[in-house]
């Protein structure tokens, strides 16, 4: 029975961002909302980022009211980065449970702007049903290798 090797990843939560807010109602529609979400991932291999993004969408009847999309910014460690990237696919593997985890830290941050903005509008309290990333999201990320442009300048450091 061989010994699996454990790798701490460490890393920061870089940013939050609130993308988008869109409000379409006048006021709070009565009764049960549909709620529907879409998580997207992103990376700068460069810089040793990776982005969640959460797009929220509320709606009554088949009726947007309101949208919010919030995105995550993770930054890693140079050591971290390197033990994820593997050499055979020119690719950095994001391991499962980590993408779990990074989802987790996005949809916790929305349930914060959800309720500070929908208050700010004067509407009830919208609350983002739990979301388990465990259900929809079974296998690791794999990020190839971001190429820069080379008519885009770039920033020295």
């Amino acid at each position: 029975m061989s010994k699996q090797q454990q790798i701490q990843i460490q890393f920061k939560l870089n940013d939050v961002r609130q993308v988008q807010f869109v409000s379409l109602c006048n006021e709070w529609p009565e009764g049960e909302l549909q709620v529907g979400n879409q998580i997207n991932f992103s990376s700068d291999t460069q810089n040793r980022l990776v982005r969640c993004l959460l797009n929220i969408e509320y709606k009554k009847n088949d009726i947007t009211q309101l949208m919010l999309s919030v995105e995550g910014v993770f930054e890693f460690s140079r050591e971290s980065w390197s033990s994820m990237y593997d050499l055979n696919g020119d690719q950095w593997i994001i391991p499962v449970g980590l993408v779990h985890h990074l989802t987790d830290v996005t949809i916790g941050a929305a349930r914060g702007i959800l309720a500070v903005r929908t208050d700010d509008a004067g509407f009830p309290r919208a609350l983002l049903p739990m979301v388990n990333p465990q259900q929809f999201m079974r296998e690791p990320l794999r990020f190839q290798r971001n190429v820069p442009n080379p008519s885009t300048p770039q920033a020295e450091a």
